[in-house]
């Protein structure tokens, strides 16, 4: 079950001391808001250190050689890098959108989860990240979103 390999990585990430934040529909799910997702998006902090704990995260948890291409150089040259797991979903590592947004950029908060601590992006962090959305399932997330962040403010 993708959930249990999702916790895994939210666990390893936690352990191995990455500088993470949870974003996407995984994040979205965080705030009693139903959504379905098929892979796992992380902004990271671009730092040789971190990046090579990332890389010590993912290994615990997949033993896969693919892991060693995911390096501070790639992500110097790339804002998003895409790992696809041996359980068939994918990771997306990012430390930027554009000129828009950097993992510096962003606020979190840590959610416990099954004992483990995740540092979900916030819900208004969440919206701005989704807030000129494309795709209907980022509409309706940010709908839904700005409406638990009404309830959250009264």
């Amino acid at each position: 079950m993708k959930t249990d390999s999702f916790l895994a990585v939210l666990k390893a990430l936690h352990e191995h001391g990455v500088e993470y934040i949870l974003v996407g529909g995984l994040a979205v799910g965080f705030y009693d808001i139903s959504r379905i997702t098929k892979d796992l998006d992380i902004f990271v902090k671009r730092e040789p250190q971190n990046i090579e704990n990332l890389r010590r995260a993912l290994t615990a948890v997949f033993q896969d050689d693919a892991i060693i291409e995911i390096t501070f150089e790639e992500l110097e040259k790339y804002p998003v890098l895409r790992y696809g797991t041996p359980l068939d979903y994918y990771i997306d590592i990012m430390d930027r959108i554009g000129e828009a947004f950097s993992c510096n950029d962003l606020e979190y908060e840590i959610i416990e989860s099954q004992g483990i601590p995740v540092r979900v992006a916030t819900i208004a962090t969440l919206i701005k990240l989704k807030k000129d959305p494309l795709r209907e399932r980022d509409q309706l997330d940010v709908a839904y979103l700005t409406e638990k962040l009404r309830e959250q403010e009264k």
